[in-house]
């Protein structure tokens, strides 16, 4: 349908409603359904919502690749947020200048990373939430009530993830990437 937004959006409903019951995502030893994943990105959602995370705020993960960081890509411009993907081969200097430099309200961390986040605690002063992946987030999508989102009515051209390249020449630089972006690189990869 044209008339629909393109959204990254649809691909999770559409998944889940064709192959529901299908392992869709793993993660090590962990498995879930595309129902199961579904739900879990509809209960970070809620749990974004609950705690204050309005349209536009910047919401980053500084992660390696596990289900959590995919939940995000959902979850977060679900919640009409703006997913900020932070590179962790980066030094805590330039983690810093880029959650200033976006104005991230919110940073969710895998424990790998807690020395870096100790650092960054203390200098960076506009998160307002800091959350540990372990064992605090699994608890936060237990508590939080699922809010799935109405993905026809997203602005396709509103900004869903705010990527920092790491060029060779100064600081990085912020690129918006909007939803109908990811959706027809998605398309097209």
């Amino acid at each position: 349908n044209e008339t629909t937004p393109r959204s990254p959006a649809r691909f999770l409903h559409r998944a889940a409603s064709e192959y529901g019951r299908k392992t869709g995502v793993v993660c090590g030893a962990e498995r879930f359904t595309y129902l199961e994943f579904a739900e879990r990105v509809h209960r970070l959602t809620g749990a974004l919502r609950a705690r204050g995370i309005v349209p536009g705020d910047r919401v980053a993960f500084l992660s390696f690749n596990c289900h959590r960081l995919l939940e995000a890509y959902y979850g977060v411009p679900q919640a009409g947020a703006v997913l900020l993907p932070l590179n962790v081969r980066l030094a805590p200097e330039e983690q810093r200048v880029i959650l200033e430099h976006s104005g991230a309200k919110a940073v969710f961390f895998a424990p790998e990373f807690r020395p870096v986040v100790e650092q960054l605690r203390e200098a960076v002063k506009n998160v307002e939430w800091w959350v540990p992946l372990e064992p605090d987030y699994d608890q936060l999508l237990a508590a939080a009530p699922p809010a799935p989102a109405d993905w026809t009515s997203f602005d396709e051209n509103a900004i869903a993830e705010l990527f920092y390249t790491s060029g060779s020449t100064g600081a990085p630089k912020g690129v918006m990437l909007s939803h109908r972006t990811l959706y027809l690189h998605a398309l097209y990869v």
